[in-house]
This record gives structure tokens, sequence and C-alpha cells, in this order.
């Protein structure tokens, strides 16, 4: 930078404006002072393995875009923080990578987020013993194989079979048919030498469903495929294209009868099958992964809210309001740009908490299961069933709304914006389709109701759903009486999102319960929950926000400084009030339709939000910077931590593959001349100009 210039002056003057420290927050965030000063240095020392630190270098990931380059840019990285997590062992890149998308970014991905977490939970302790050393010094690359050509979320469905030999005491694995095809699986195509394949238990000709077996994919040696495994890379991608997903065809490819994981199930020598716990157990790595992506959806809509406000900071346009001043305004005082964007910080540091929330929530249920009790296990597959897909839609959407923030610059690549769109966007996909996922938290939810309709017992984490119940039948519950600053409440909050949950809830039931009780007098009950399947999803919707508006409020009473405290709870608030109105809210009637809030509550709302704008505008850069990301991670010349966008803007542009040929040619790119636009006009004959 040649020096301060009007973007840096206006960022600087921005940061000023702080009502709290951000480094305090950033402490609880991460969990203290040491937890950030160990990660500090450990992505400090990736940095320098990986590159300068010049910022006015342009990224490598920017110089090059082909398939191979992506790829062996993915390896590069990959390799680093591989080698960092199996020296050091600090786990920060266990899920996350340096640019905090899913680790399943880089080839080795899947080898610290699947691999390694399946054999911890699913292996035999003699299996650990073997595998988990291999696995955790490095010396095999492992990933996890489940999603097929034909079927994704449908685990039921998967055809994969691995056939027991009883003669030779081994399994057969073997794709039967096209749409079996293993297809999607990260670093499946070139880079893992192992995977833990998914597929159905056959012994004597009986099917005992899906089962988890560890196959050998590549020599250790030559690193070619072992005989009757095909192997490939699917190819370019919308996006995180520095990984190889891949396929695997597997033609009676044969693994020892040991490689079957067997800490849920044991099928012996002669062929007999135990099952050790329960089906339901076998599922315990899908949850994990979908907890642990909440995290990572959490971070990377921080990381596009950080882009777009610190660049809205510096972005002047136009005078607005302020007619009498000569200079041009930064574009986040309109309304239109802060109301979107302190939207999306809200929703930020929601699913943080929620994910805090829910990683107690899978921690009671590991230590369930090691007393060999799976009593919570239900309600954490419905928990995460919800929020992944709850948070990684708000995710897919937020960041998606920072890119548009950002105009025109937010559609380049140097802006950082659309790497985080296009790493965001599947993870509405993977380890569940969305609206697939809700319906699993609609199902255990409709159970809960009919059990309480049964005056029967129900988790304790969902005595909120039985107590209001209760107050309806005795006529307790009533319209909501808020009014003024009540609802900057957060118990006022919480009431009205529980009752919109149990309304729903109820509701969906109902109409589920009327229509498979009349099908089933006519039709044989095939299509009630087709029928009133959008009822039901909204009602996990409703009952999966009401939690992450509890983990909100949850976690701010652990919060010392008064400070920050102040800062967050105008947060939670803004989270809580746009649900009730705002453009990005998709429900944001149903707290209306049945009379329990009224147009004048409404409009008590809307001023309240606007009040919390002007709170939380001069603190929209600390509560982005509390988030630590340094602007190696961002890659992002709009959200450069000192504001200066333009230069960075300009020199990264500068160095673009494409203008470092044509300079070389003194600003001619030589294969568009000579191959098209000369020959083009030549065969025109020359004209006079």
């Amino acid at each position: 930078m040649l020096g301060p210039n009007r973007q840096t002056e206006l960022m600087s003057k921005a940061r000023g404006k702080a009502s709290f420290s951000w480094r305090e927050l950033t402490y609880f965030i991460y969990g203290g002072k040491e937890a950030v000063e160990c990660r500090e240095a450990v992505f400090a020392r990736v940095g320098t393995l990986l590159g300068p630190s010049d910022q006015m270098k342009l990224p490598s990931v920017y110089a090059n875009g082909g398939r191979d380059d992506a790829y062996l840019n993915g390896l590069k990285w990959g390799k680093v923080l591989m080698d960092e997590e199996t020296t050091y062992h600090h786990g920060i890149f266990d899920m996350a990578s340096h640019q905090y998308a899913l680790m399943n970014a880089s080839p080795f991905g899947l080898h610290p987020t699947m691999f390694i977490p399946t054999l911890r939970l699913q292996a035999s302790i003699e299996q650990q013993a073997y595998w988990l050393p291999l696995a955790e010094a490095g010396k095999i690359i492992g990933t996890y194989c489940q999603t097929e050509l034909g079927h994704g979320t449908f685990i039921r469905g998967l055809e994969t079979t691995a056939t027991f030999d009883e003669e030779n005491d081994q399994f057969i694995m073997h794709s039967p048919t096209i749409t079996s095809t293993k297809y999607w699986p990260g670093s499946l195509g070139f880079s893992a030498s192992h995977a833990i394949v998914i597929a159905r238990l056959l012994i004597k000709d009986k099917d005992h469903g899906i089962h988890p077996f560890i196959v050998q994919l590549r020599s250790l040696d030559d690193w070619k495929p072992i005989p009757g495994i095909e192997l490939g890379d699917i190819g370019l991608k919308m996006g995180l294209n520095t990984t190889d997903n891949g396929y695997a065809i597997f033609s009676h490819a044969r693994i020892p009868r040991t490689n079957m994981l067997m800490g849920q199930a044991q099928v012996r020598r002669d062929g007999t099958y135990n099952r050790l716990g329960s089906q339901v157990s076998a599922y315990s790595t899908m949850l994990y992964v979908r907890n642990r992506i909440v995290h990572v959806v959490a971070f990377q809509l921080a990381q596009a809210t950080t882009i777009a406000i610190r660049y809205s900071t510096v972005r002047t346009q136009g005078h607005g309001h302020y007619s009498e001043s000569v200079l041009e305004v930064p574009i986040l005082s309109f309304k239109s740009q802060h109301h979107r964007l302190l939207a999306v910080t809200a929703q930020s540091y929601a699913l943080l908490f929620a994910a805090k929330s829910c990683d107690s929530v899978y921690g009671e249920v590991l230590a369930q299961q090691k007393r060999g009790d799976s009593g919570l296990l239900p309600y954490c597959h419905a928990l995460t069933a919800g929020l992944k897909a709850y948070a990684t839609q708000i995710a897919a959407d937020g960041v998606e709304d920072a890119r548009k923030c950002c105009g025109g610059h937010g559609y380049s690549l140097l802006s950082g914006l659309p790497d985080i769109v296009a790493a965001v966007t599947p993870h509405c996909t993977w380890e569940g389709e969305n609206y697939v996922l809700y319906q699993q938290t609609a199902r255990y939810l409709a159970n809960c109701a009919d059990t309480i309709k049964g005056k029967q017992p129900i988790d304790e984490a969902m005595s909120y759903l039985a107590d209001a119940y209760n107050d309806e039948k005795t006529g307790d519950a009533s319209r909501c009486t808020a009014s003024g600053d009540d609802f900057l409440n957060p118990q006022v909050q919480l009431t009205i999102f529980r009752h919109r949950a149990v309304r729903l809830i109820f509701e969906a039931d109902s109409l589920l319960t009327t229509a498979e009780q009349k099908e089933k007098r006519h039709f044989g009950n095939r299509g009630a929950w087709n029928t009133h399947m959008m009822p039901l999803i909204s009602a996990a919707r409703a009952h999966t926000e009401f939690f992450v508006l509890q983990a909100f409020t949850q976690h701010l009473t652990s919060i010392s400084d008064s400070a920050i405290h102040k800062a967050l709870s105008h947060l939670r608030n803004l989270f809580a009030l746009i649900a009730l109105d705002s453009t990005l809210s998709p429900s944001a009637a149903q707290f209306f339709e049945d009379g329990y809030l009224s147009l004048a509550q409404l409009r008590t709302v809307r001023a309240h939000v606007n009040d919390l704008h002007k709170q939380l505008l001069p603190d929209a850069i600390a509560l982005t910077d509390a988030w630590n990301f340094s602007d190696a991670s961002l890659q992002s010349a709009l959200g450069m931590r000192d504001g200066n966008v333009y230069e960075t803007l300009m020199a990264w542009t500068r160095q673009v593959p494409i203008n470092v040929q044509a300079g070389e040619e003194r600003g001619v790119y030589r294969k568009g001349w000579e191959g098209v636009i000369k020959p083009m006009l030549k065969g025109r004959g020359k004209e006079k100009l």
C-alpha cells in the first residue's frame, strides 16, 4: 500500500466506533485466550508454508482455474494441513480448512472428518487398535463411501452389496447395477488409499441391511487401484474443485471378513450374524457430521458477512440524505444495505451458539452410549437433522445476499464471495437433502405429539411441547399481550417462538392423523404423509428455530463482559424480531395467522428493528473482526482488514495470468489475436477508418 487513503481512513474510523473489545469477543467465540493464541500460531505456521503473506500478491487460488490446477492446489494445502494435524494433534483442521470451508474441500479432508470418526464410533476395540494408529499417523488416507449414483439421502435404498463367502472367510464387494456406482464421495477419485464403504450385508441370501466395511482402494506401493475396483474423478463441479469427488465401481472385489466394522454388529467365521447395538446407532457418524456442518456454515456465513460489511464500510456511493456533504457516503449507511447485513450478522452468531448447544446434546448421547443407553439418540437425530437443514439454508441464502450487497465486484472471484457461495451451497444437499431432513425431524415431532395426546412421558428436551399442550387444554394459553419494550425481553421472544412451534406441530400432526385414518379406510394409508408434507416441514423448521433462539439466549448468560453482553443482546433481539417481519424470513406469517400477534404489535416490532439497526451499526466492524479471520483466510480483495479495497483489487487484477501473458507481448493476448481476431478481421477485408 502506498499510504493511507479514503478507504483505509473510513475503515479506521468505523473500527474506532466499537462499544466493546472485539478481541474479548474473539476469546468467547473460540473458547478463551489460550485457544485463540493457539489458533493464531497454527494459522501463521500454515501460512508460512503455503506462501508469502503480501496482501498485494494474487492468491494462488485465482492464478489458475483448470481442473488439474485446482486439484493440485488442493493437494498442496491439503498436505500442509494433514502434516500439521499429524504432527501437533490440535484438531483445528479436523473439520474446517485454513479458509474455514468444510475439510472435504481438501483431497484428504474426509480422512479426519468421516473416516477416523467412523472408526472410533463403529469399529470394535480390536479394529480400533489396528486401524486408528495407521490413520492418525497418516500412513493410510481414508474416505467415506456412501452416496451412490441412484441413492443419496435414502440410505436404506443403497444397492452396493457385501456378500459373505464362508469358504474363503471374505466379503465380496460388488456394484450390481449402474445406479449402485458409488458417486460423489470426496477423495475417492485419486487421493484415498482406503474407504469405509457402506453396503448391504448379504449372508446366505439374507439381507441384513447396510453396514460399514473397510476397503483398500489403491496399492500403497504404486497407487494403482486394487483389482476389481474402478476409480475416477467425476469432473468439474460448481465449486470445491480442489478435491477429487469421485466414483467407484466394485466388480466382485474381495476383502477379509475382519474388515467389516464390528462395533455395532458382528459376523462370525461360520457366518453367524449378531447385532450388538441398536440399528439407529449405526447412524452415529452421520449425526456427528451434521453437527459439525452447522459449525462450519456459521463460520462461512460470518466470512461472507465480514467481507460485505468491510466493503460496505469503505465503498462510497452517492450522498443519500446527506446532501450538504461534499463527500459520498459509505453504502453501509443506507437502510437496504445495513438491514440485510446486520441480519446475516445476527444469523451467523445464532448458528454459532446453536452449534455449541448441539455439541452438548451430542456429547450426552456419546456418554449414554458408553453406558449402553440410547435414550437420547432419537432426540439427537431429530435435532441434528433439523438444525443441519435450517443452518445450511440460512447460510446459503445469507452468503448469496452478502455477495449481492457487494454489487458487481461481488461477482468477481477476486472478492472471495463466489467461492464461499459455491462452498456453502452443497451443504444443503450432502449428508441429507434439507427437505428430507426436515421430514425426519417432523416424524419425531409427530410421534411426540401422539405420545403427549396419549398421556405418555416424552423426552425431557421436548417438555415444552407437553407443557404448552396442557396450557391449551386448561385455557391458560392466550394471545400475546406484549407491548413496547416487552418485545426486547428474551422470555417474551421465546414464548412467541414456542407458541408458533407448538401450534404448527399439533396442527400438522392432526392433519396427518386425520388423513391416515381416512386413507386407511379407503386406500391403505399410502399418501397421508405426502399430502401434508409441507405443514410437517414447517413444523420442523419452527421447532428448530425455537431451539436456535433458546441457544442464543442461553449462551448470552455466560458472558460477563457487560459491553459484549449488551452488543450481543442487541444482536439476539434483531435475530428474533426479523423472524417476525422481514424480507429475510420465509415464514413470518406463521406468527400472525392464528391471531396470536396483532398488526399493532407488528408495527412495534418494526420500530424496534429500526432502533436496533442504530444501536448495532457502530459495532458492525467489531462484530465481524471478532471472528478473527485473517486476510489470507478470506482471500478477498474486498474484505481486506485495513479497508484498502481498490489498490488490492487492481494489484490482483494485473496479476491475473491472462494479463501477465498479454503484458509480456506489449498488451496483446497472442492466442486470441493470432487464433481468432486477426483472421476474422482479415477475412472481412481492410476498411479505411
